[in-house]
């Protein structure tokens, strides 16, 4: 499951883009005028700007993940933004997917030095995946040095925690390995987000409060996540998720936030994406005016929402939008997202061998650097992806 759902973007130039066909983005469907009133009044009351809300949560709670789809400029540029407000509240820990466990002598060397490295925060992010070439995912180390480099001389220093595992994807030399079980045990060398978790709760047990910025997958905590297999549910993912093993630990104290996107319908996991939450979020905000806002669900009509349209749906009776996560973040129309931006050569002659033989995609063996930044910029094309949704 990890595999089949983490990897979808692993095609790149083999399949074709996804036209929109040059029509005009479609609206969601419209909002039932009570309805709208009800959840306008409530987010006018209740709505926080979103640093105000994620700063917020961390006064009665001590992991807070943050989850994404991948690749959306607002959402890292949220995240650089946070570092230093978090600080300021006493939170000095960043855990993140997009970077490895492995790896953390040098991102502390990273963020403790006198002057930026540039190349060495490159490495970083390369290291954990060589396909993620976007310059704001690398920033987010630039910010955090940023901060530690102009506080005094003794206090404490921000940290960020790689928490990815380091597979080995040279195992995978034809697509049909991903669904083989053996050679998979061997690409993630007997690794898995119960490990992602044990790096969050160490860190927990020290005293600290964390932030965690992953994939939506990675970040369900209480949901528990379904196997869906042409349109049909199958069981739930025996491989829990990095927040479900946090959950575990540490209950309620771990809350999951969603930062708004598109999301796969009943179909499953590969259908065209869609307004989530049946569009409600995005009818309301087209009515009402856009803004930038976070939101708890439990406990308000938001997480009443009942959603039918998602792939979410599955395996649950009466799917309300508060059985998915425990908060929301909206920034924009869907239709003005735009992707990350690609860092130019971040593929070339220097770590080519180490591209080809680490990517996931077994096609790109023998790829060129330059068919590499290609495929990382190909995959940072938010309209393309989602140009059907306003």
């Amino acid at each position: 499951m990890r595999v089949a759902i983490g990897l979808v973007f692993i095609s790149l130039l083999v399949l074709p883009a996804c036209s929109i066909g040059g029509s005009e983005p479609a609206d969601p469907p419209p909002i039932d005028p009570v309805l709208q009133s009800k959840l306008a009044a409530w987010l006018e009351v209740e709505g926080d700007a979103p640093e105000d809300y994620v700063v917020g949560l961390f006064s009665d709670h001590d992991v807070v993940f943050l989850g994404e789809q991948h690749r959306v400029k607002h959402n890292v540029l949220l995240v650089q933004s946070l570092i230093e407000p978090l600080y300021e509240a006493g939170v000095r820990t960043l855990a993140t997917e997009f970077g490895r466990r492995e790896d953390q002598a040098l991102i502390d060397s990273l963020l403790s030095a006198s002057e930026w490295d540039e190349d060495l925060a490159r490495e970083i992010i390369f290291r954990q995946f060589v396909w993620w070439g976007y310059r704001e995912y690398v920033d987010i180390l630039r910010s955090a040095w940023s901060l530690n480099k102009g506080l005094p001389e003794g206090t404490p220093r921000f940290r960020i925690l790689g928490i990815n595992n380091s597979p080995d994807w040279s195992f995978i030399t034809a697509d049909a390995d991903r669904d083989d079980s053996a050679i998979m045990r061997k690409v993630w060398r007997g690794g898995s987000e119960e490990d992602w978790a044990g790096v969050i709760l160490d860190a927990v047990g020290l005293g600290e409060k964390v932030l965690v910025h992953c994939g939506i997958h990675h970040a369900f905590t209480e949901y528990r996540q379904p196997i869906v297999i042409e349109g049909e549910f199958r069981r739930f993912d025996s491989s829990l998720r990095c927040g479900n093993h946090v959950f575990a630990a540490l209950g309620k104290r771990a809350v999951t936030i969603f930062l708004h996107a598109p999301w796969s319908g009943r179909e499953g996991y590969g259908s065209r994406m869609r307004h989530p939450a049946d569009g409600v979020i995005d009818a309301l905000m087209l009515a009402e005016g856009p803004r930038p806002v976070g939101f708890d669900l439990d406990e308000s009509p938001f997480g009443e929402l009942s959603v039918e349209d998602a792939v979410y749906c599955h395996g649950y009776e009466g799917f309300k939008l508060a059985d998915f996560c425990d908060g929301w973040i909206y920034t924009k129309p869907i239709s003005e997202y735009v992707g990350v931006t690609p860092i130019p050569g971040w593929v070339n002659e220097s770590n080519l061998e180490h591209a080809r033989a680490q990517s996931p995609n077994p096609s790109f063996r023998q790829a060129s650097a330059e068919e590499f930044n290609e495929g990382i910029a190909w995959d940072a094309g938010i309209a393309r992806r989602w140009g059907h949704l306003r």
